[in-house]
């Protein structure tokens, strides 16, 4: 005879893993009986797997459970099984079967995520679509699923054309559509950037009254509720894969955002000069010249301390 066959151990067993949650728990009459037979404690583990099912399925569970008054649950010596187990131990077939139910239901899949450190990192999503993250940036699929993607940080995308599937990236203050071509993404905080190298993309933002189309040699920067259309040179797009960060009137507060990525500090903006434009092409070598190349580029102090680096307007 299996635990399952054996009602009376069931019942037990439901009354001392109810019992668990309160101040009174007899941990050395738990203990004995554990220990009486190997039949409690699997039992016990079967219990403890239903228990974090119907954590996980609470909300399912709710909706289809009876809105009746629930029979008081039986006691087990002198315990009786505190609120979360009273349902399971004394509501009958109702409960029983929306239970079994809500069981059987799918969860939601978990979220996957890719990071690249120091270096850049290769990542192939499914079938014709693959990034490449700039150092330092993290990619997440919502849900598993690829076609809804998440960026903070910098990566290339290589979509193979598919009018079955949509891309959807989020970054920053933007939302990317696409459906087959090769573009930049970069977003961190309330900035973005996005640049085509072929093809064409769908870009939404707060600044927009409606999406625009991205065609090949343009570019889009959202900066707050501020968007900037510009025209870029396709060979510019994605150059930190060659070693080199390039801008055109691109705000200082998201060329910080890219530098911080490099040199493994924080690096921040006066606010005063958050929203100056920065036109440039910066060598990233080891990254640690970088925030001095873009005030020095800019017209602006640098300061560094243990906190990290900060950029200020000059003359303070």
């Amino acid at each position: 005879m299996n635990r399952h066959d054996d009602p009376e151990i069931g019942e037990a067993a439901a009354a001392w893993f109810a019992a668990q949650d309160a101040d009174d728990m007899d941990w050395d009459g738990f203990t004995t009986w554990l220990e009486a037979d190997p039949r409690h404690r699997a039992a016990i583990d079967a219990l403890a797997a239903i228990d974090h099912a119907v954590a996980r399925q609470r909300t399912a569970i709710g909706a289809l459970l009876p809105h009746e008054p629930q029979a008081q649950a039986p006691e087990y010596g002198h315990r009786r099984a505190p609120n979360r187990w009273r349902w399971a131990m004394g509501a009958g077939g109702a409960i029983a079967a929306a239970l079994a139910v809500a069981l059987a239901l799918p969860e939601a899949a978990s979220d996957r995520s890719w990071t690249s450190d120091a270096g850049v990192r290769q990542v192939a999503l499914s079938n014709g679509v693959s990034a490449t993250l700039a150092p330092h940036s993290r990619l997440v699929a919502r849900g598993g699923d690829v076609r809804e993607l998440a960026l903070n940080g910098s990566a290339f995308f290589d979509v193979a054309h598919d009018p079955a599937r949509t891309l959807r990236i989020t970054a920053g203050a933007i939302e990317v559509r696409d459906i087959g071509t090769r573009f930049e993404v970069t977003g961190a905080d309330g900035d973005a950037r996005v640049a085509v190298a072929e093809g064409q993309v769908s870009v939404g933002s707060a600044g927009l009254d409606r999406p625009v189309t991205l065609a090949a040699g343009r570019a889009l920067v959202a900066h707050g509720d501020t968007v900037t259309l510009a025209p870029v040179d396709r060979g510019d797009v994605a150059r930190w894969r060659q070693g080199q960060l390039v801008y055109d009137q691109a705000p200082l507060s998201l060329v910080a955002s890219d530098v911080a990525r490099y040199t493994g500090r924080p690096v921040t903006v006066d606010p005063r000069i958050a929203d100056r434009r920065f036109s440039g092409v910066l060598t990233i070598g080891d990254g640690q010249r970088l925030a001095k190349d873009v005030a020095s580029i800019a017209g602006v102090a640098v300061r560094s301390d243990h906190a990290g680096v900060r950029l200020e307007p000059s003359g303070r």
